[in-house]
């Protein structure tokens, strides 16, 4: 099996490692470095991708509490990967897993994983494609689709880490989110059951603003709508003041996870060689609302057999 997998449309390039179905690099014409973190060692993405870089996160993606999960009056344990709840579908979750090549473009590329009964804890035999392509319009999209032959829950998102001028540091980044309200949390950074309004706290991002006047941490879910959508909608728009580059995000989402890295600790090399350290680009995840299956009144995940998941985001990049 190929480890990586280059696509190119002439306006935009990616590299795509099949492990974890992630994205290694994302390169426009004219700017030399990557606009997405990758790590220069392959074999990092094979020994499990720690830190989820550019990383398929699934079977669920974010925080389930306390590995609690229960389908039609059937309880289920998920292995607890962060203590005391599980993260990103487990230790072995889908970023940590061999993709296999289902079919490759010049421009694109699907890749195919088949998930097995208890996985991780997880109900049902989960069949699930990610596509992954570029366009002449400088737009980046990924498209995830999945069935199951009994309920579980399935929430996919691409973990990609966005440093937009190749710096060490994110907190000049411009960001906004269209978003009127936020899912604070607890101490294990788990939402607490609250759904808050934006206005008048330091998670307004309505209008652009530097992520150094971000709350410290920032690792919360921005409720973008109350269910998932058909086509993308705009979501976010981050900004390099530094590089000029633009990336503005449309996702079929309901939420969006906002990470500003700062658990990076440096272990890790980018592309260029440079260690990869605190705040040295943010996490921009469109997702499900974390711990949905412990909150009725949250957007629910639930796919049942018959049923088809689908995800469409889209990044669009550009030089402004």
């Amino acid at each position: 099996m190929r480890e990586s997998v280059p696509i190119d449309s002439g306006a935009l390039s990616a590299e795509i490692v099949t492990t974890g179905a992630a994205i290694r690099s994302v390169h426009l014409p004219g700017i030399s470095h990557s606009l997405v973190l990758g790590v220069r060692d392959l074999g990092y993405y094979h020994a499990g991708n720690d830190d989820y870089f550019g990383a398929t996160i699934g079977r669920f993606a974010n925080r389930i509490g306390v590995g609690h999960l229960e389908i039609n009056g059937d309880a289920h344990r998920l292995v607890c990967n962060d203590p005391p709840n599980h993260l990103h579908g487990g230790p072995t979750g889908f970023s940590a897993r061999a993709w296999a090549i289902e079919d490759r473009q010049e421009d694109s590329v699907t890749l195919a994983y088949v998930s097995q009964d208890n996985e991780e804890g997880y109900p049902g035999r989960v069949m699930v494609r990610a596509t992954f392509a570029v366009s002449k319009d400088g737009e980046l999209s990924i498209a995830y689709a999945a069935t199951t032959d009994r309920p579980t829950v399935v929430n996919l998102t691409s973990h990609l880490y966005f440093n937009l001028d190749g710096g060490g540091d994110i907190r000049d980044h411009r960001l906004d989110v269209t978003a009127d309200h936020y899912l604070p949390i607890d101490a294990g950074a788990l939402p607490d059951g609250r759904i808050m309004p934006v206005a008048g706290t330091a998670f307004d991002f309505r209008q652009a603003k530097p992520l150094h006047d971000a709350p410290d941490p920032l690792d919360h879910n921005f409720c973008l709508a109350r269910d998932t959508a058909s086509e993308p909608r705009p979501a976010a728009t981050l900004v390099s003041p530094r590089s000029g580059v633009r990336m503005r995000l449309a996702t079929t989402e309901p939420g969006l996870q906002v990470y500003d890295g700062a658990k990076l600790d440096g272990t890790v090399l980018d592309l260029s060689g440079r260690p990869i350290c605190s705040r040295a680009a943010v996490a921009l995840e469109p997702q499900g609302w974390p711990d949905s299956p412990n909150r009725p009144d949250f957007p629910q995940a639930i796919l049942r057999p018959g049923e088809t998941y689908r995800h469409r985001s889209v990044y669009r990049f550009e030089v402004v």
